[in-house]
């Protein structure tokens, strides 16, 4: 059976589904937010290292089409080298089934087929080098004999996860993986010269990372160590059960029933070489397990560990292979996980795009908070509504010279800048603290930047209201509301649009005041 020709049609199949759907939906929070990262290149950003800046400058042709479907594309293309790599990672372990299984489990992740790789984040290129790191590393699992690893081999290993951690810092852990199986498992690979070799050639690679950190104060160390240190050890249940939930719903839960299943499997039984195993799970489960660990303390984000999951998804195909018939092409588990990521994602684009008004608040002061659909709704109408409305507000010579529009968060700040600002030639300017405005600290160098005195509009969605008293009227003398736009969803109002006149810039606030390079 030609299991390589599956995988072709696989990978054409998912791919022109998920150019559909990226361009039949808006930008996410955390998209619009990343699409701020290649407006400016630089060698890191307060968030993550630039690949995924890079990645958006590659496939927008240097920002010339800067539409959802060309940002995305990135994250697409990725995902079909990401089925590539577990198709060609199964091969390698055992044979083309083990391969293809591979291939179908990893489209029927959501962290690997949607969050990765549908939406453009850090993780879409993070995971494509994750699992290229992968396939290198069976060259170590592989080395029996204890024969010299090739220099090659060694030098794409320290490129490779070089680039993965220039994508997201969690690429550390290939390293930390690497060295706790040549510790246990074949100390030998300790002699050789390419391992040192190696490890410079990663340390070079993303040593822009601790450059730019150094000549800013360490922000970036400073603000993820505030997110994952540990400042008491009482136990947050909430915190725990929301983590556990989130990696099961985001791996798909199927995906991570067969993963135990292997895992138990594997324990007990020796088809598979032990190096190759104890590999894959010291390069999968250390993620796994301190992300779980630091939620039991802190709150953190399900995702942060999907690429463990999805290299301990090769141990699930090889498992699937081993218990299947020599018959089958799709095992069930496969099919039942299909199913499930097909209703998941018909579920949420009926909830974004059909449903009649917000499953969120339904206050008229706070109308739609906490309605995740409205990260990906309504900011394209908004943004058309808000242009014919200030093309006649400005022939009326009422607003701010200036042209500028304030925010005090990167979200919503994002979402206006790319729907609203960007299309009507406006800037958007971060005003208050670095940890809420982020990269706004420096994108506000770049733009035509508040001077003390001036005035400026601002847009507070209903989902996003603050207080105006604790936010801009720290910053600002005064502030009047000036108009409100009403989104609908099915003709049902989903969420309003304030427009506040602030007037009177007093220059006071974190954001104008701290020294960043």
């Amino acid at each position: 059976m030609n299991y390589k020709k599956r995988v072709y049609i696989l990978i054409t199949a998912t791919m022109v589904f998920r150019l559909i759907i990226a361009n039949s939906i808006e930008m996410g929070n955390d998209e619009v937010y990343y699409w701020t990262y290649p407006l400016h290149l630089q060698m890191n950003y307060f968030d993550h290292p630039p690949v995924v800046a890079l990645l958006m400058r590659i496939t927008t042709l240097n920002m010339l089409f800067q539409q959802e479907i060309f940002l995305r594309f990135g994250a697409i293309i990725g995902a079909a080298a990401g089925t590539w790599l577990s198709y060609s990672i199964g091969k390698k372990i055992k044979n083309e089934r083990t391969g293809w299984f591979a291939a179908l489990l990893y489209n029927t992740s959501i962290y690997s087929s949607v969050i990765a790789g549908l939406f453009i984040l850090p993780d879409s290129p993070q995971v494509v080098f994750w699992l290229l790191c992968t396939l290198l590393a069976l060259n170590f699992a592989a080395n029996e004999n204890k024969k010299i690893i090739s220099m090659k081999t060694w030098i794409l290993w320290g490129v490779c996860t070089g680039i993965c951690i220039m994508c997201k810092v969690h690429g550390i852990f290939l390293w930390f993986g690497l060295g706790l199986y040549i510790l246990t498992y074949n100390r030998p690979l300790l002699t050789q010269k390419g391992l040192y070799i190696s490890l410079i050639i990663t340390a070079f690679i993303i040593s822009p990372i601790f450059i730019w950190n150094w000549q800013n104060n360490f922000v970036t160390w400073q603000y993820h160590s505030s997110r994952v240190a540990v400042h008491s050890f009482s136990f947050d249940k909430d915190s725990f059960i929301q983590a556990l939930t989130g990696q099961i719903a985001y791996n798909n839960p199927l995906n991570v029933l067969v993963i135990i299943l292997a895992l138990i499997y594997y324990r007990r039984q020796k088809s598979l070489l032990q190096s190759t195993k104890m590999l894959l799970l010291f390069i999968g489960l250390p993620l796994i397990i301190t992300v779980t660990l630091m939620s039991m303390f802190n709150t953190v984000l399900p995702h942060w560990s999907g690429p463990g999951f999805v290299t301990l998804q090769i141990l699930a195909a090889l498992y699937l292979d081993d218990i299947s018939s020599v018959s089958c092409v799709i095992p069930r588990f496969v099919k039942y996980a299909i199913g499930l990521l097909v209703f998941v994602i018909s579920a949420g684009f009926i909830l974004i795009d059909y449903y009649p008004g917000t499953i969120g608040n339904m206050n008229e002061n706070k109308l739609g908070d906490g309605d995740f659909t409205l990260d990906l709704y309504g900011w394209k109408e908004m943004g058309t509504d808000f242009s014919k409305w200030i093309k006649n507000e400005k022939e009326k010579n009422k607003l701010p010279v200036n042209n500028t529009i304030v925010c005090n968060k990167w979200f919503p700040a994002s979402h206006i800048d790319y729907y609203i600002a960007r299309k009507n030639n406006m800037e958007v300017i971060g005003t208050g603290t670095m940890n809420d405005l982020h990269q706004y600290v420096w994108l506000n160098h770049y733009r035509n930047d508040l001077k003390k005195g001036d005035s400026s509009l601002c847009i507070i969605p209903s989902n996003y209201m603050v207080n105006l008293h604790d936010t801009y009227l720290q910053y600002f003398s005064s502030a009047k509301l000036i108009h409100t736009f009403q989104i609908e969803r099915e003709h049902a109002t989903v969420r309003y649009f304030n427009v506040y006149l602030l007037i009177g810039y007093r220059d006071n606030d974190e954001a104008h005041n701290i020294k960043i390079n």
